[in-house]
């Protein structure tokens, strides 16, 4: 990864990154709108209600009372993003839903996966094809792009690159094992029934607090 220094605008970022500009764009989106939440809400259980990230059955707590909640804010979210009207830059057609240039295009122009040979791209064309040029000019990508591909080094090219990069970036998560029987929790579900699953933060710190008042009755050296 190279930084190059642009006409009045500080660095971007060249070589294989430009090219992850678009999805880049996608997890900011989705960290301003969902993660970032989600990440509060959390730090605040553990300032002020007793959550202990280093107990595991905390952990297995906290992911049994929000896994789903946090899913289907997720699901909601890729709904209306799939839904909603992007502009043509080109200015060649009206502005059209991912999910209607996805499923018409196919009809149009054939199922995805065809080769690139038939488009007869010169080396300069295939270099900058799929480039977002319009988020290389978004600060807030760059810095993004900048932390999440610091670790590439070697060719900045795509042209002679084969197969996918030598390191892949991953986060490996063990889900986390319960003490609770399916009887204990059970009877969580029913204590919980009349509090809802819902993104708030009055919901969620009640939900937690009554939870873990529960969970300390029934294993009170555990939790």
């Amino acid at each position: 990864m190279e930084h190059v220094r642009g006409s009045g605008r500080g660095s971007y970022i060249w070589g294989r990154s430009v090219h992850n500009v678009r999805i880049e764009r996608l997890w900011v989106d989705v960290s301003n709108y969902i993660s970032q939440h989600w990440h509060d809400l959390f730090t605040q259980l553990e300032e002020q209600h007793q959550l202990n990230i280093n107990n595991p059955n905390h952990i297995w707590l906290l992911h049994h009372l929000f896994m789903d909640t946090i899913n289907n804010s997720l699901a909601f979210w890729v709904e209306g993003w799939n839904c909603h009207r992007i502009s043509q830059r080109r200015g060649d057609g009206p502005a059209r839903s991912p999910e209607d240039m996805w499923g018409f295009d196919m009809i149009v122009h054939g199922i995805r996966g065809d080769s690139l040979d038939q488009y007869s791209m010169t080396d300069a064309e295939l270099e900058v094809f799929g480039v977002d040029w319009e988020g290389l000019g978004d600060e807030t990508l760059l810095q993004s792009l900048r932390r999440n591909y610091a670790h590439e080094q070697g060719s900045n090219t795509w042209l002679g690159q084969l197969g996918p990069p030598q390191q892949l970036n991953e986060v490996r998560v063990n889900p986390p094992t319960g003490l609770m029987t399916p009887e204990d929790i059970q009877e969580l579900h029913v204590l919980l029934t009349p509090i809802p699953r819902s993104v708030t933060e009055i919901d969620a710190v009640t939900l937690w607090r009554t939870a873990l008042v529960y969970a300390r009755i029934l294993y009170p050296s555990d939790f």
